[in-house]
C-alpha cells in the first residue's frame, strides 16, 4: 500500500493542475484550521480545491510542499493503517518537515474513524488541513463532536447562475445592450431547467437527462444505501421521487406513511424520519421550516422542500413545462440558500414563500410569480401580509419575470425582476406589459 500512495503522490506533484474555471467561494488558506469543505457530488469540490492549490504555488508554495489524496480512487486501501500516508511522503521527501505541508483530502468521509485521525494529524503533523465531503453531516454532528474548535466550514453548491454565467463567458455586468440581456435571458432558461452542475454547462443537451440521471444514482447508492447500509431500497427511491416531485410544496410524514401503508410497504414512521434525515443531508433536498416564533410550533409544523439544484428534478423526468413558477421559487431557494440557512415560510391564511430572518438582520418576505397582474396581485399581497403578521413591518419583495400595467401595488413592497435580483443588478427597473 505504501508503494501505491507514493506513487499517487508523486504523480500529482509532477502532473498539470486539470483546468479548471474559478469559483466565487473565498476559503482562508493560512488559519491554521482544519478546513471543510461540503456540498453535493460534482458540485465541484475537487476542482475547488485544486483552485486553492494553484493560489498557493502562485504564491510560492512549491507543489511538493502539499499532499493531495481523493479517498475515492480505489487504490487507496488504507484498512486503519493510517500512518502509512506520511510514511510514504517521508520516504519521498525525507527533507521536507511536515509541518509545514498543505494536506488536501478529499471525500473524507470513505475514511474510517476519519474525526479522530484528522484531529490528531491537526495536533501532531500540520495546522494546514483541507477536507471535503459530500454529507451535511460533516458541517454538524460528526463535525461538532470532534473537531470543536479547530475547524472552519463552508459549503460549494452547483454552480450560482452569476458563475453560470462566468462559465459560458457572458457578462453579468451588461444589462443594457439587448444581445447580451438576450444571451443571459437564454441562459436563465437553460439554467431554471437543467441546473448548475459544472459538468453540464458545454454539454449537448440531449445527454444532461443521462447525466443527471447518473449523478442521482449515485448519490442514492453511494451516500445512502451503501454509507447507511440502507436494505428496503424502494422504499428509499419511492421517497426520493415523491420528495423531489414536490418540490416547493409542503410534505407530511403522516402522508408520506400513509401512502407507503397503501401501497404495501411495511415501514414504521421513526424509520421513514430517518431516512428523510439521511436524505436531507446529502445535499439533494432542502426542508424549509414554517416560521413560527414558538420553535416547538415550527419544528412540528409541515415543512417545504426544494431542491438545491434544478437539475435535481430535471433527473427524475419531472415535466417543467406545465409551470414555470415553480422552476423560479425553487431558483430563488438556491440563491437565498447560498447565502443563509435562515430560510422559513409564513402562512396564516395566505402563504408567504420565504421569510428570511437571519440574526441580527431585518427579516426579509419574499414572493415568488411568474407574472404578476390582476388576478393574482391580492394573493401575493396577502402572502406577504401574512409574513408581516409574524416578523413585522418588514419591506415586502415580489420577484417576478413580468408584470402587467396598472397594478396597486403597496408602497412597502418592491416589485423587481428575478433575474436581476438574483446577479444584484442596481437597476430593479421593470416594465410593466
Amino acid at each position: 500500500m505504501k508503494t501505491i500512495l507514493k506513487r499517487i503522490i508523486a504523480d500529482f506533484h509532477h502532473s498539470p493542475f486539470p483546468g479548471f474555471r474559478r469559483r466565487q467561494l473565498d476559503v482562508p488558506v493560512n488559519l491554521e484550521k482544519i478546513i471543510t469543505i461540503i456540498g453535493p457530488r460534482r458540485a465541484g469540490k475537487t476542482y475547488y480545491l485544486y483552485q486553492l492549490m494553484a493560489d498557493l504555488e502562485k504564491n510560492g508554495v512549491p507543489r511538493q510542499r502539499m499532499l493531495y489524496l481523493n479517498f475515492e480512487d480505489e487504490r487507496i486501501v488504507l484498512e486503519g493503517n493510517n500512518d502509512l500516508i506520511f510514511d510514504a511522503f517521508r520516504e519521498l521527501y525525507p527533507e521536507q518537515d511536515l509541518s509545514g505541508v498543505y494536506i488536501f483530502f478529499d471525500e473524507i468521509q470513505e475514511v474510517a474513524g476519519w474525526e479522530k485521525f484528522v484531529r490528531r494529524v491537526s495536533d501532531g503533523i500540520t495546522r494546514h488541513i483541507f477536507l471535503t465531503g459530500s454529507n451535511a453531516r460533516l458541517l454538524s454532528r460528526e463535525i461538532a463532536t470532534s473537531l470543536r474548535g479547530r475547524s472552519l466550514a463552508f459549503e460549494i453548491f452547483p454552480l450560482s447562475f452569476s458563475e453560470y454565467l462566468d462559465f459560458r463567458d457572458i457578462s453579468k455586468n451588461d444589462m443594457v445592450s439587448s444581445q447580451n440581456r438576450a444571451l443571459i435571458a437564454n441562459a436563465f432558461g437553460d439554467y431554471c431547467l437543467w441546473g448548475g452542475f459544472p459538468e453540464l454547462v458545454e454539454m449537448e443537451e440531449r445527454f444532461k437527462p443521462q447525466v443527471l440521471q447518473e449523478y442521482f444514482n449515485v448519490m442514492l447508492y453511494r451516500d445512502l444505501v451503501e454509507r447507511h447500509y440502507i436494505r428496503d431500497l424502494s422504499v428509499l427511491k419511492y421517497l426520493l421521487k415523491r420528495l423531489i416531485g414536490s418540490f416547493t410544496r409542503e410534505f407530511s410524514v403522516n402522508k408520506l406513511y400513509n401512502e407507503l401503508k397503501s401501497r404495501g410497504f411495511s415501514i414504521g414512521k421513526d424509520s421513514i424520519y430517518k431516512l428523510m434525515e439521511e436524505i436531507f443531508a446529502i445535499y439533494m433536498l432542502a426542508s424549509v421550516e414554517r416560521y413560527d416564533p414558538a420553535v416547538v410550533r415550527r419544528e412540528m409544523s409541515n415543512k417545504k422542500v426544494y431542491l438545491y439544484d434544478n437539475g435535481f428534478a430535471a433527473a427524475m423526468h419531472y415535466s417543467f413545462s406545465e409551470d414555470r413558477g415553480k422552476r423560479l421559487e425553487n431558483f430563488v431557494f438556491r440563491h437565498l440558500r447560498e447565502h443563509t440557512e435562515d430560510i422559513y415560510f409564513a402562512r396564516n391564511g395566505w402563504e408567504c414563500d420565504f421569510v428570511v430572518a437571519a440574526p441580527g438582520r431585518v427579516p426579509e418576505l419574499i414572493q415568488v410569480t411568474q407574472r404578476l397582474d390582476a388576478e393574482n396581485i391580492d394573493r401575493e399581497v396577502k402572502g406577504l401580509i401574512a409574513g408581516r403578521q409574524y416578523v413585522g413591518k418588514a419591506e415586502g419583495l415580489l420577484l417576478v419575470d413580468s408584470v402587467a400595467e396598472g397594478l396597486d401595488i403597496p408602497s412597502w413592497i418592491r416589485v423587481l425582476p428575478v433575474l436581476e435580483w438574483s446577479l444584484g443588478s442596481p437597476g430593479g427597473a421593470l416594465e410593466s406589459s
